[in-house]
């Protein structure tokens, strides 16, 4: 292919845009998107009165370990940055769980579903929250596990100083006083490379200057490093949302589209395939995010703690970080699985209405003819995998405990005499034993 080859494909295939398409169930990306935004929320709430007492805890010497206790020490001075940092990603984190609301579809109906339709401005907020998101934190996670004078002090003195180049007067007066001014100063007469040498820097260093090389250290440093593709997951993400923050020419030709949508319709209501590719979007971005924040950000909190506190201290913040990091983990592990259920066989072909309920408390009454694309969960988006089971075989007995067979004559498991279901119970462990030897 020559120059004009390439031309041409740019000029017949990425100048007008083509219709387009949804792909996914629509009902279950919006309850995913709310479940894992609810959970996201009360992740945050509790963080932030753990950054209260963490901000509390290190005002107190009795407290901290002996580096934060004397002031010619660089710790000492973390006892105030430590929360602020904290503090700081709570801010953009607020920001990331704004932007990745679920749809309201409320009195939505064919004469007003064009409310539905999203645009440029739209996904442009919502990749641009993700880009802050995955950036600062990253940026942060490192500090959080650095504690070095020198790296703070360059991501600092680069945000001032990118800061001061325009700022207004008055917010000006209001950040910048003599010492602070002195220290940009003194930053200031520095060139790009000793600022970012420490060898050749009396008061900087940065020791990864790139995103990619800040995201290897701390998959390093917290011993994830069998997790190969969520670490590469996280630079993809980085690299998509850069298309869409510097404004490349194909985000804004895919989301700028004035073209009038085909109307989709479920349970719910009507909606347009830009609504659903926009909520495909905010679920995966939503599902990545939240796993950086348990298996990256947090634990590097955890190591800050650890430097910063006595073992008491430590081990009570530490069971606070963990509720928050456990919960998350677990709601994560919810949406979109596989299930299996076992089902006599011939109630298939049957009249009868089928309830499947997923783990999630969901239940899907499936009803005859029995379609087998409907066998998912509407709320988590879970799959069903049903294994036919000859005759009337009562219970499958498994690591889990006794499973009633679907459509067997004996009752559910719960609803056996307590006599009944310790003696099944037996049998589980009896099995279970059987399997270890």
């Amino acid at each position: 292919m020559n120059e004009i080859d390439i031309l041409k494909n740019i000029a017949e295939n990425l100048s007008q845009r083509k219709s387009s398409a949804a792909l996914n169930n629509y009902e279950v990306l919006g309850n995913n998107i709310k479940f894992l935004n609810d959970s996201f929320i009360w992740g945050i709430e509790n963080l932030l009165i753990l950054q209260k007492q963490i901000e509390l805890d290190l005002e107190k010497d009795e407290l901290v370990t002996n580096n934060f206790k004397d002031n010619s020490k660089s710790h000492y001075y973390f006892r105030k940055i430590l929360p602020r940092i904290v503090s700081n990603d709570i801010s953009i984190i607020d920001k990331f769980i704004a932007n990745t609301q679920p749809d309201d579809r409320q009195n939505i109906t064919l004469e007003n579903v064009h409310e539905l339709k999203k645009t440029f401005l739209d996904f442009s907020n919502l990749v641009t929250a993700s880009r802050q998101f995955i950036d600062s934190l990253v940026s942060d996670a490192y500090q959080l596990i650095k504690l070095e004078s020198k790296e703070i002090n360059f991501h600092v003195l680069t945000s001032l100083h990118s800061f001061n180049r325009f700022v207004t007067k008055s917010i000006r007066q209001a950040l910048f006083n003599s010492e602070i001014e002195d220290s940009l100063n003194e930053f200031n007469n520095l060139s790009n490379n000793k600022r970012i040498r420490g060898n050749e820097s009396h008061i900087t260093k940065c020791s990864e200057t790139s995103f990619g090389n800040k995201v290897d250290f701390l998959f390093s440093q917290l011993n994830l490093t069998t997790e190969t593709d969520f670490q590469n997951k996280i630079k993809d993400l980085f690299s998509f949302s850069s298309e869409f923050t510097h404004i490349g020419y194909v985000s804004t030709f895919f989301t700028s589209s004035s073209d009038s949508e085909v109307i989709f319709k479920d349970d719910i209501s009507p909606y347009l395939p830009s609504t659903e590719n926009f909520s495909e979007l905010k679920y995966e971005l939503l599902e990545i995010v939240m796993r950086f924040f348990t298996k990256v950000y947090l634990p590097s909190v955890d190591k800050a703690l650890e430097t910063a506190f006595v073992k008491d201290t430590y081990d009570s913040l530490l069971e606070s970080l963990n509720v928050i990091s456990d919960r998350i983990s677990q709601d994560l592990k919810t949406r979109n699985n596989q299930y299996y259920f076992f089902i006599k066989q011939g109630l298939i072909e049957s009249e009868e209405t089928i309830d499947l309920t997923c783990i999630c408390g969901t239940t899907r009454n499936w009803e005859a003819p029995h379609d087998m694309s409907k066998i998912f969960c509407s709320n988590c988006g879970s799959q069903f995998n049903l294994l036919e089971i000859e005759g009337d075989p009562g219970y499958i007995i498994t690591s889990n405990g006794p499973v009633k067979v679907i459509g067997s004559s004996v009752p559910d498991f719960n609803e056996l005499p307590i006599e009944k279901q310790i003696d099944l119970l037996k049998q589980c462990e009896k099995v279970v034993n059987e399997q270890t030897k």
